[in-house]
C-alpha cells in the first residue's frame, strides 16, 4: 500500500491568531504608506490582509486601535533594524557621520511620511492622539538610547541630549520638504549640508 504523505503540522489556535494579527498590521502599514490615513479603512485593511471583517474586529475593535498597534510594530522593527546596522558602523569620526546618516534614513522614508499623515490627523482626533502619544514618546526614548551607542564618548558631553533633540528636529524639518512633492528629493539634496553642521555641533567641546 502507498505510504500517505504527511503534510505540514497543523497550527494551533494561538499561532493562527498571531498570524492573522501580523497580517493585519502589515496590511495597515502598507495602506498607510500607499493610501494615507484617510483611506486606510478597516474594510480595506481586512481585504488586503486576506482576512474576514469578523477576524479583523476580533483583534482590533476600532481603526484607531489598529493604526496605533501598527505604529508600535513599526517602532519595534525600526529599533531592530537600527541595532543591526549599528554593528556595521566604523569607528572614529566616520562613525558620527554614519550614525547621523543612519538616523536620517528613518526620516527620509515613505514610512515617516505615513507617520506625518497620522500626526496631522491626530491634531483634531482626540482618540487617535491619545493612542499615538505613547508611541511618539517611545520613539524619542529609543532615538536617544541609540544615539548614546552610536556616538560613543561624544555622549559624555553635558549637552548631548539637547544636541540629539536638535538633530532629530532638523531631520523632521527636512522630511517635511517633500510632503507636497513626493520623490522630489529636496530633503536628500539638503541633507549633506545639514549633516556637516550637525557634525560640527556634536564635536564642539564647549
Amino acid at each position: 500500500m502507498p505510504t500517505a504523505t504527511k503534510g505540514a503540522p497543523r497550527r494551533s489556535q494561538a499561532q493562527r491568531s498571531a498570524a492573522t494579527r501580523e497580517a493585519l498590521l502589515d496590511a495597515t502599514i502598507a495602506c498607510l504608506v500607499q493610501d494615507g490615513y484617510e483611506n486606510t479603512t478597516t474594510s480595506r485593511v481586512a481585504a488586503r490582509a486576506g482576512v474576514s471583517r469578523g477576524a479583523h474586529l476580533h483583534h482590533f475593535q476600532t481603526r484607531g486601535a489598529l493604526v496605533a498597534a501598527a505604529m508600535e510594530r513599526l517602532a519595534e522593527r525600526r529599533g531592530q533594524a537600527l541595532e543591526a546596522a549599528l554593528e556595521r558602523l566604523p569607528r572614529g569620526r566616520a562613525r558620527l557621520i554614519g550614525g547621523l546618516d543612519l538616523l536620517w534614513e528613518g526620516y527620509a522614508s515613505p514610512l515617516y511620511q505615513a507617520a506625518l499623515d497620522l500626526w496631522t490627523h491626530a491634531r483634531t482626533d482626540p482618540d487617535l492622539r491619545e493612542r499615538l502619544v505613547p508611541v511618539e514618546r517611545r520613539l524619542d526614548r529609543e532615538t536617544l538610547v541609540l544615539a548614546r551607542s552610536l556616538f560613543g564618548e561624544l555622549a559624555e558631553h553635558p549637552d548631548f541630549d539637547h544636541r540629539v533633540e536638535l538633530a532629530a528636529a532638523t531631520m523632521r524639518g527636512l522630511a517635511l520638504l517633500d510632503t507636497l512633492h513626493p520623490g522630489g528629493n529636496r530633503n536628500r539634496r539638503q541633507w549633506p549640508y545639514c549633516r556637516a553642521r550637525l557634525v560640527e555641533l556634536f564635536e564642539e567641546r564647549a
